[in-house]
């Protein structure tokens, strides 16, 4: 039995009930049944005492509330302040119009071109996470050929998110795609994230939509990282929107995994160092410095390899890919 919801931790609620079983008593007692010192004994008695969930009396007793009637009390005022607090984030909307407004205002100032074109590897990877992280609703893509390691590295921050944030994931890949095992293990990674991948023998050309309004499409098919096209016209993403819901209609699903029980998805060399560590090291700095990486960037790894494994805590995440066998 838990009342944190209402704002009673455990260790109140715990001091709480001792006084319900043994109504009378005071602090005194409390300290020594529960080997506490008096300091914190009275800390929690005033925090229950502001919640009217006893009162101190004057003979230094201890007057415990009917339950009935003061954790009701409790669950109407929360539950008044959880309305109060929804009211206000629905009266957020207000401002819709008047920053869509700015909105606009700004893109008349600074128009966007319908059709931008981005030069270099390092240019297109950086504009593919900047529209991934300002999908709001879904991501539709094409890929005919297999993902190289690196391009995978630095897709599954993003994807990861958009799937965490509840995006409708939707990718076609081709026979290249599907005979590579990295790229395939990298697919069902993401189906069982709620990723949706669906595979074709038709002959498809690379491509990405972000919520139905922008496209990205290669300069040249064969060489997608060399040169590309934003295109935000809308009578060309339609084109592209009508495409690739026509290839989806018509392909299969992912083939399932054929693999022995137990093996699981490839890991990248940078996955098996850090689960390496979490073995070896119990603080992050250290385990971090070990790898040459920032706190930040360790523990981002750490989350998303808990997310692949479905872990609450890196002890258990450590057991998991254990019987995964990939540690």
């Amino acid at each position: 039995m838990e009342l944190n919801a209402v704002g009673v931790p455990s260790e109140h609620l715990r001091l709480y009930r001792y006084f319900l079983r043994h109504p009378g008593r005071g602090a005194e007692s409390a300290c020594e049944d529960f080997g506490m010192d008096r300091d914190a004994v009275d800390e929690v008695l005033e925090s229950l005492q502001a919640k009217s969930l006893l009162r101190l009396s004057d003979r230094h007793t201890v007057l415990v509330s009917d339950p009935a009637v003061a954790v009701e009390w409790l669950i109407d005022q929360r539950l008044g302040e959880l309305q109060a607090e929804s009211d206000e984030v629905r009266a957020a909307r207000k401002a819709i119009a008047s920053l869509a407004e700015d909105h606009r205002h700004g893109m008349e100032e600074a128009p966007a071109g319908d059709i931008e074109r981005i030069d270099g590897v390092d240019a297109i990877r950086t504009r593919l996470a900047d529209l991934a992280f300002f999908t709001f609703r879904e991501l539709m893509a094409l890929v005919p050929d297999r993902w190289q390691p690196e391009s995978i590295e630095l897709a599954r921050p993003s994807d990861l998110r958009m799937l965490r944030r509840g995006i409708r994931w939707r990718t076609v890949v081709g026979p290249a795609a599907l005979a590579d095992p990295l790229t395939l293990a990298y697919l069902r990674e993401l189906v069982a994230l709620g990723g949706q991948v669906r595979c074709t023998e038709q002959a498809i050309r690379r491509m990405v939509i972000w919520d139905r309004g922008v496209s990205m499409v290669p300069v040249d098919p064969d060489n997608h990282l060399q040169a590309t096209l934003v295109v935000r016209q809308a009578g060309l993403v339609a084109n592209t929107v009508a495409w690739f819901e026509q290839v989806w209609e018509s392909a299969e699903e992912l083939p399932a995994e054929d693999s022995p029980a137990g093996t699981g998805p490839q890991l990248s060399e940078t996955e098996r160092l850090v689960l390496g560590v979490l073995t070896r090291t119990e603080k992050d700095e250290a385990a971090a410095r070990e790898m040459g990486v920032s706190i930040r960037t360790f523990r981002r790894y750490v989350a998303d390899i808990m997310l692949r494994l479905g872990a609450a805590n890196r002890f258990q995440a450590g057991l998991l890919a254990k019987e995964k066998g990939w540690i």
